[in-house]
């Protein structure tokens, strides 16, 4: 029987969501769950409503819960991680200083100064949990969670030889979600979607060989499905693709929605601060949740969620073939993007391999919108790896948000500014180099005042 740990079970919701997936398996219903999670409130929470929904699944699991990484590993054929590292205070900081300088943000995790930050604060961790699989479970498979994707899985690419996948469930609930748009079957439409994390395109979308973007055009004129996705329906209107990221998290990616005022944000239904709104609910729904566990009451319902976590695991345990959307080093996956980047694409999974379905050239236009990121990917890995302060800063200054928006004075300033803030938390970024800092030194975070702040904000109502 298999065994399944799972890294940053202190993310309570999702944690359960997987382990319902999981068990809705006849042959995974006495699987093993290590649970591990640094913060012993939120391990606990997560680990009781794990086993209400075993109950309610009729499952017999075991279930352990463990501060001890090391413990939770041991033995583990398969390791999800969801951890992020930092919390909430650490994308404050992402989000706070740089409004300091004028740059706002939707959501900040997946690229920019919030996705860079976030990935150098969790380079330490992906690298030591790689080293560990490698000794404790080499055999094991790494499904990956954690955003940002793309440069958390270059961090395992280039820190272990785990083998590894990276999941999101963008692809999937996208491709519904347009379903719903044409009013159609999703099981009898076709497919491919490729690019990168958060920014892959539907290349195919048709019905008996029949091509439905002209259909998806038509429904953009219709109000009631414009209004649901205004900044994605942009990008397709001017790419002649549908993207696969939210219209919250795409406004960030292009110099096309924030940088020219609230006015025209707000043409786009641009939520500036999204992500920050939705921690401080989070904190409400996780009193409930603890409540839930430590009470009598049985869970409502478990439902199979759009993750492809189980999919993969149970194809990998019984052989029969699947075809996913994985993150992988491209290796020649998609042919006019670079072999070493970080690409997601169709992916097939059988009994102990997980590969890429081959797809060719990308559009140019498509190239274009992901190429600066790339650029931020590479920059990222090489200032973690080598610690070059110099390359958080170019990564920043080749951001299409962030260039649209300040100068380089002011970028170099504020990634200074964001390094000092987080700390001990970042991996080393001291080599000396030609580039020049600031010349500033920074204190230490002062949290309440940029919880001060952003108060005030949300107060009044943050530029939209």
């Amino acid at each position: 029987m298999i065994k399944v740990a799972m890294i940053g079970a202190g993310s309570v919701v999702f944690c359960r969501n997987l382990t319902g997936d999981i068990l809705s398996y006849p042959e995974f219903r006495d699987a093993t769950f290590a649970y591990h999670d640094i913060d012993a409130e939120r391990l606990e929470v997560g680990a009781g409503l794990c086993r209400k929904a075993a109950a309610l699944l009729g499952a017999n699991p075991k279930i352990e819960a463990t501060p001890d990484r090391k413990a939770a590993l041991t033995g583990a054929d398969f390791v999800i991680n969801m951890v992020q590292i930092g919390g909430f205070d650490s994308t404050l900081v992402d989000f706070e200083i740089p409004r300091r300088y004028g740059l706002n943000f939707t959501i900040a995790d997946t690229t920019g100064p919030g996705g860079l930050m976030r990935a150098l604060r969790t380079f330490n961790f992906l690298r030591d949990l790689g080293r560990e699989m490698q000794q404790i479970c080499p055999r094991a498979w790494l499904l990956n969670y954690s955003n940002p994707m793309s440069m958390n899985m270059q961090t395992l690419s280039h820190t272990s030889g785990v083998k590894a996948v990276g999941l999101c469930h963008s692809v999937q609930g996208t491709f519904d979600q347009l379903m719903g748009y044409l009013q159609e079957d999703a099981k009898q439409i076709a497919f491919t979607c490729a690019g990168i994390n958060h920014m892959a395109f539907y290349l195919k979308l048709e019905k008996t060989g029949v091509d439905l973007y002209p259909r998806l055009f038509e429904a953009m004129q219709r109000p009631e499905i414009y209004d649901t996705n205004r900044v994605r329906f942009e990008i397709m209107k001017r790419l002649g693709y549908f993207v696969t990221e939210s219209s919250e998290h795409s406004a960030e990616y292009s110099p096309w929605f924030i940088p020219h005022g609230p006015d025209h944000a707000k043409q786009f239904n641009v939520p500036i601060d999204e992500y920050l709104r939705r921690c401080d609910r989070s904190i409400g729904e996780f009193e409930k949740l603890k409540h839930l566990c430590r009470g009598d009451q049985p869970m409502d319902c478990v439902k199979r969620s759009h993750e492809y976590g189980s999919a993969i695991i149970h194809s990998l345990a019984s052989g029969q073939p699947i075809v996913v959307y994985g993150n992988m080093a491209n290796q020649g996956t998609i042919s006019n993007l670079p072999a070493e980047a970080i690409v997601e694409a169709p992916t097939l999974v059988d009994r102990g391999e997980i590969r890429f379905v081959h797809i060719g050239d990308l559009p140019p236009q498509l190239v274009g919108y992901i190429q600066p990121h790339l650029i931020q990917h590479e920059l990222f890995i090489r200032a973690a790896l080598e610690g070059r302060r110099d390359h958080v800063y170019q990564a920043c200054m080749f951001d299409p948000l962030t260039a649209a928006t300040l100068t380089t004075d002011q970028i170099v300033q504020m990634c200074d500014e964001l390094i000092a803030a987080h700390g001990d938390l970042l991996p080393p970024l001291n080599r000396p180099v030609r580039v020049p800092c600031s010349g500033k030194q920074f204190g230490k975070t002062d949290m309440e005042q940029l919880r001060s702040s952003w108060k005030a904000h949300k107060n009044r109502g943050s530029p939209s």
